[in-house]
Protein backbone atom coordinates (compact mmCIF):
# COMPACT_ATOMS: atom_id res chain seq x y z
CA UNK A 1 0.00 0.00 0.00
CA UNK A 2 2.53 2.24 0.72
CA UNK A 3 4.43 1.87 -2.38
CA UNK A 4 1.59 2.06 -4.19
CA UNK A 5 -0.07 5.62 -6.50
CA UNK A 6 -3.27 5.65 -4.71
CA UNK A 7 -3.85 2.44 -2.88
CA UNK A 8 -6.62 1.37 -1.33
CA UNK A 9 -8.25 4.86 -2.18
CA UNK A 10 -7.84 4.59 -5.48
CA UNK A 11 -11.23 4.26 -7.28
CA UNK A 12 -9.92 2.98 -10.50
CA UNK A 13 -9.67 -0.78 -11.12
CA UNK A 14 -5.67 -0.40 -11.84
CA UNK A 15 -3.63 -0.05 -8.77
CA UNK A 16 -0.13 1.20 -9.66
CA UNK A 17 3.15 -0.32 -7.96
CA UNK A 18 5.78 1.85 -7.46
CA UNK A 19 7.99 -0.10 -6.43
CA UNK A 20 7.78 -4.27 -5.86
CA UNK A 21 8.45 -6.02 -2.39
CA UNK A 22 11.04 -8.63 -2.52
CA UNK A 23 10.14 -11.91 -2.07
CA UNK A 24 9.24 -12.48 1.97
CA UNK A 25 9.91 -8.44 2.74
CA UNK A 26 8.18 -7.26 5.92
CA UNK A 27 7.68 -10.62 7.42
CA UNK A 28 8.32 -10.77 10.57
CA UNK A 29 10.36 -14.61 11.16
CA UNK A 30 10.45 -16.72 14.40
CA UNK A 31 13.43 -16.66 16.21
CA UNK A 32 15.04 -13.43 14.40
CA UNK A 33 15.71 -11.87 17.43
CA UNK A 34 15.80 -14.88 20.61
CA UNK A 35 15.26 -18.66 20.46
CA UNK A 36 13.94 -21.17 22.77
CA UNK A 37 16.61 -21.26 25.64
CA UNK A 38 18.20 -18.27 24.88
CA UNK A 39 18.89 -16.02 28.37
CA UNK A 40 16.23 -13.37 27.95
CA UNK A 41 17.78 -10.93 31.16
CA UNK A 42 20.80 -12.18 32.90
CA UNK A 43 20.66 -12.41 36.82
CA UNK A 44 22.06 -9.53 38.38
CA UNK A 45 21.19 -7.02 35.88
CA UNK A 46 18.93 -3.83 36.63
CA UNK A 47 15.15 -4.27 35.78
CA UNK A 48 15.20 -0.88 33.60
CA UNK A 49 12.68 -0.14 31.14
CA UNK A 50 15.01 -2.19 28.39
CA UNK A 51 15.02 -5.43 30.77
CA UNK A 52 10.91 -4.97 30.80
CA UNK A 53 10.28 -4.58 27.35
CA UNK A 54 12.24 -7.34 27.22
CA UNK A 55 11.06 -9.87 29.64
CA UNK A 56 7.54 -8.89 28.42
CA UNK A 57 7.96 -9.68 24.61
CA UNK A 58 9.43 -13.10 25.66
CA UNK A 59 6.56 -13.66 27.46
CA UNK A 60 7.05 -13.04 31.00
CA UNK A 61 4.32 -11.68 33.31
CA UNK A 62 6.82 -12.14 36.43
CA UNK A 63 10.50 -11.96 37.35
CA UNK A 64 12.53 -12.83 40.65
CA UNK A 65 13.80 -9.42 42.41
CA UNK A 66 15.94 -8.30 44.96
CA UNK A 67 13.90 -5.72 47.37
CA UNK A 68 15.45 -2.59 47.46
CA UNK A 69 17.81 -2.01 50.33
CA UNK A 70 15.96 0.61 52.86
CA UNK A 71 19.01 3.74 54.25
CA UNK A 72 18.57 6.00 56.85
CA UNK A 73 20.78 8.98 56.11
CA UNK A 74 21.91 10.99 59.57
CA UNK A 75 23.77 14.29 59.28
CA UNK A 76 25.68 15.17 62.72
CA UNK A 77 26.69 18.23 63.65
CA UNK A 78 25.54 21.19 65.97
CA UNK A 79 26.26 23.44 63.42
CA UNK A 80 24.04 22.17 60.60
CA UNK A 81 20.65 24.06 60.05
CA UNK A 82 18.13 23.06 57.41
CA UNK A 83 18.05 23.58 53.71
CA UNK A 84 16.50 27.08 53.37
CA UNK A 85 16.48 28.41 56.96
CA UNK A 86 18.35 31.36 57.79
CA UNK A 87 22.03 31.13 57.85
CA UNK A 88 23.29 32.57 60.76
CA UNK A 89 27.42 32.98 62.41
CA UNK A 90 28.80 29.51 63.59
CA UNK A 91 25.53 27.79 61.61
CA UNK A 92 25.84 26.00 57.73
CA UNK A 93 23.14 24.44 55.75
CA UNK A 94 23.35 20.56 55.77
CA UNK A 95 24.44 19.92 52.02
CA UNK A 96 25.14 16.59 53.60
CA UNK A 97 21.37 15.26 53.71
CA UNK A 98 19.71 15.92 50.61
CA UNK A 99 23.20 14.79 48.54
CA UNK A 100 23.07 11.63 50.34
CA UNK A 101 19.44 11.16 49.35
CA UNK A 102 19.87 11.39 46.28
CA UNK A 103 22.95 9.24 45.67
CA UNK A 104 20.74 6.53 47.44
CA UNK A 105 18.09 7.08 45.14
CA UNK A 106 20.20 6.85 42.28
CA UNK A 107 21.80 3.43 43.45
CA UNK A 108 18.10 2.08 43.09
CA UNK A 109 18.29 2.18 47.12
CA UNK A 110 15.23 3.20 49.08
CA UNK A 111 15.67 6.30 52.13
CA UNK A 112 13.36 5.42 54.94
CA UNK A 113 14.91 8.27 57.62
CA UNK A 114 16.76 11.84 56.85
CA UNK A 115 17.58 13.38 60.14
CA UNK A 116 20.11 15.67 61.95
CA UNK A 117 21.54 15.28 65.41
CA UNK A 118 23.69 17.83 67.59
CA UNK A 119 27.49 16.56 68.19
CA UNK A 120 25.82 14.19 70.64
CA UNK A 121 26.81 10.31 71.08
CA UNK A 122 23.16 9.88 72.79
CA UNK A 123 21.97 11.45 69.76
CA UNK A 124 23.45 9.13 67.81
CA UNK A 125 22.76 5.86 69.37
CA UNK A 126 19.63 7.07 69.46
CA UNK A 127 18.86 7.44 65.78
CA UNK A 128 20.61 4.46 65.70
CA UNK A 129 17.32 2.45 67.44
CA UNK A 130 15.31 5.00 64.94
CA UNK A 131 16.66 3.86 62.07
CA UNK A 132 16.60 -0.16 63.16
CA UNK A 133 13.30 0.43 64.43
CA UNK A 134 11.96 1.77 60.56
CA UNK A 135 13.39 -1.56 59.05
CA UNK A 136 16.76 0.01 57.61
CA UNK A 137 18.97 -2.27 56.30
CA UNK A 138 21.78 0.58 55.89
CA UNK A 139 22.75 3.78 57.88
CA UNK A 140 25.16 6.13 56.98
CA UNK A 141 26.56 8.52 59.00
CA UNK A 142 28.00 11.76 57.82
CA UNK A 143 30.89 13.50 60.62
CA UNK A 144 31.55 12.62 63.69
CA UNK A 145 34.14 9.78 62.63
CA UNK A 146 37.26 11.91 63.12
CA UNK A 147 39.85 12.30 65.84
CA UNK A 148 38.26 15.63 67.01
CA UNK A 149 37.21 16.53 70.31
CA UNK A 150 33.29 16.54 69.57
CA UNK A 151 32.76 13.16 67.42
CA UNK A 152 29.46 11.97 68.45
CA UNK A 153 29.48 8.80 65.66
CA UNK A 154 33.01 7.85 67.41
CA UNK A 155 31.16 8.85 71.42
CA UNK A 156 28.77 6.59 70.41
CA UNK A 157 30.20 3.22 68.91
CA UNK A 158 34.07 3.34 69.30
CA UNK A 159 34.97 0.47 71.58
CA UNK A 160 31.81 -1.52 71.73
CA UNK A 161 33.33 -3.68 68.99
CA UNK A 162 30.71 -3.11 66.40
CA UNK A 163 32.15 0.12 63.82
CA UNK A 164 35.74 0.06 63.45
CA UNK A 165 36.95 3.39 63.10
CA UNK A 166 40.18 3.96 60.57
CA UNK A 167 42.39 6.13 58.21
CA UNK A 168 42.02 5.70 54.67
CA UNK A 169 45.16 7.20 52.52
CA UNK A 170 42.65 8.46 50.31
CA UNK A 171 41.90 12.43 49.57
CA UNK A 172 39.06 12.97 50.15
CA UNK A 173 37.94 10.87 52.38
CA UNK A 174 40.46 9.96 55.28
CA UNK A 175 38.79 9.12 58.38
CA UNK A 176 35.87 6.38 57.38
CA UNK A 177 34.53 4.01 60.06
CA UNK A 178 32.49 1.11 59.16
CA UNK A 179 30.71 -2.25 60.66
CA UNK A 180 27.64 -3.73 61.31
CA UNK A 181 24.69 -3.34 64.64
CA UNK A 182 21.52 -5.55 65.70
CA UNK A 183 21.14 -8.34 62.69
CA UNK A 184 23.68 -6.73 60.38
CA UNK A 185 22.10 -3.10 59.47
CA UNK A 186 25.41 -2.04 58.06
CA UNK A 187 26.75 1.42 59.30
CA UNK A 188 29.19 3.46 57.14
CA UNK A 189 30.57 6.51 59.08
CA UNK A 190 31.57 9.21 56.27
CA UNK A 191 33.35 12.14 57.09
CA UNK A 192 31.70 15.49 57.07
CA UNK A 193 32.94 17.72 53.89
CA UNK A 194 30.70 17.72 51.46
CA UNK A 195 33.02 16.16 48.52
CA UNK A 196 34.62 13.87 51.01
CA UNK A 197 30.59 12.19 51.56
CA UNK A 198 30.44 11.96 47.13
CA UNK A 199 33.75 10.74 47.30
CA UNK A 200 33.57 7.94 49.94
CA UNK A 201 29.83 7.47 49.07
CA UNK A 202 30.83 6.69 45.27
CA UNK A 203 34.04 4.25 47.11
CA UNK A 204 32.35 2.57 49.43
CA UNK A 205 28.67 3.14 49.97
CA UNK A 206 27.15 2.63 46.79
CA UNK A 207 28.58 -0.66 46.09
CA UNK A 208 27.33 -2.43 48.98
CA UNK A 209 24.17 -0.71 48.12
CA UNK A 210 24.39 -2.48 44.85
CA UNK A 211 25.76 -5.89 46.25
CA UNK A 212 22.66 -6.18 48.83
CA UNK A 213 20.85 -6.16 45.46
CA UNK A 214 22.91 -9.18 43.98
CA UNK A 215 23.74 -7.03 40.75
CA UNK A 216 26.72 -8.43 38.95
CA UNK A 217 28.17 -5.10 38.51
CA UNK A 218 29.00 -2.50 41.33
CA UNK A 219 31.38 -0.36 40.28
CA UNK A 220 31.03 2.74 38.05
CA UNK A 221 32.66 2.84 34.36
CA UNK A 222 36.08 3.81 34.30
CA UNK A 223 37.45 5.34 31.41
CA UNK A 224 41.31 6.29 30.98
CA UNK A 225 41.36 10.15 29.35
CA UNK A 226 44.08 12.98 28.79
CA UNK A 227 44.56 15.66 31.69
CA UNK A 228 43.85 18.92 29.76
CA UNK A 229 45.41 21.11 33.16
CA UNK A 230 47.79 20.58 35.68
CA UNK A 231 47.15 20.37 39.12
CA UNK A 232 49.00 18.89 43.03
CA UNK A 233 48.19 16.14 44.43
CA UNK A 234 48.25 15.43 48.23
CA UNK A 235 51.40 12.74 48.96
CA UNK A 236 51.11 9.45 50.10
CA UNK A 237 47.36 9.61 48.94
CA UNK A 238 44.90 8.51 46.40
CA UNK A 239 43.51 11.58 44.91
CA UNK A 240 39.53 11.39 44.14
CA UNK A 241 38.89 14.67 42.10
CA UNK A 242 35.74 15.80 41.31
CA UNK A 243 36.16 16.58 37.43
CA UNK A 244 34.56 17.56 34.11
CA UNK A 245 35.18 15.32 30.99
CA UNK A 246 35.23 15.75 27.41
CA UNK A 247 33.88 12.67 26.14
CA UNK A 248 34.65 13.48 22.28
CA UNK A 249 38.50 14.75 23.11
CA UNK A 250 38.94 11.91 25.51
CA UNK A 251 40.27 14.83 28.31
CA UNK A 252 39.88 15.65 31.87
CA UNK A 253 39.93 18.43 34.27
CA UNK A 254 38.91 19.86 37.58
CA UNK A 255 35.66 20.76 38.35
CA UNK A 256 36.12 23.90 40.49
CA UNK A 257 39.49 26.44 40.08
CA UNK A 258 39.98 26.27 44.27
CA UNK A 259 41.55 22.57 43.36
CA UNK A 260 40.63 19.21 45.90
CA UNK A 261 39.23 20.95 48.72
CA UNK A 262 36.84 18.49 50.23
CA UNK A 263 34.59 21.82 51.57
CA UNK A 264 34.32 22.92 47.73
CA UNK A 265 30.62 22.11 47.31
CA UNK A 266 30.17 24.37 44.32
CA UNK A 267 32.51 22.01 42.12
CA UNK A 268 30.09 19.49 42.52
CA UNK A 269 27.37 20.69 40.98
CA UNK A 270 29.81 20.98 37.57
CA UNK A 271 31.54 17.26 37.83
CA UNK A 272 31.03 14.16 36.13
CA UNK A 273 33.53 12.28 36.93
CA UNK A 274 35.87 11.96 39.66
CA UNK A 275 39.54 11.73 38.15
CA UNK A 276 41.86 9.67 40.17
CA UNK A 277 45.21 10.28 41.00
CA UNK A 278 47.52 7.28 42.53
CA UNK A 279 49.39 8.04 45.91
CA UNK A 280 52.83 8.08 44.45
CA UNK A 281 52.39 10.93 41.95
CA UNK A 282 53.36 14.35 43.06
CA UNK A 283 51.99 16.21 40.22
CA UNK A 284 49.36 15.98 37.70
CA UNK A 285 50.75 17.43 33.90
CA UNK A 286 48.87 18.51 30.89
CA UNK A 287 48.60 15.40 28.82
CA UNK A 288 49.13 13.00 31.63
CA UNK A 289 46.76 9.58 31.48
CA UNK A 290 44.34 9.49 33.98
CA UNK A 291 42.19 6.60 35.18
CA UNK A 292 38.74 8.75 35.66
CA UNK A 293 35.43 7.14 37.31
CA UNK A 294 31.97 8.21 35.89
CA UNK A 295 29.54 9.69 37.85
CA UNK A 296 27.02 12.06 35.83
Amino acid sequence: FEATAGGLANSLDVIHVLEAPAPGAFIRRRGADLRAGDVVVEAGQRMGAFQVAAAVAAGADEVTVARAPRVAVVSTGSELIAPGETVRRGLIPDSNGPLLAGLVADADAEVVIIARVSDDGAAVAQVTADARAAGADVIIFTGGVSAGAYEPVRAAFDGHGEVEFAKVSMQPGKPQAFGTVGDGCLVFGLPGNPVSVAVSFEVFVRPALLALQGRSVIHRAHLTMIAAESWKTPPGRRQYLPAVVDLAARTVRPATAGGSGSHLAGGLAQASAFAIVPAEVAAVAVGDELDVMLVG
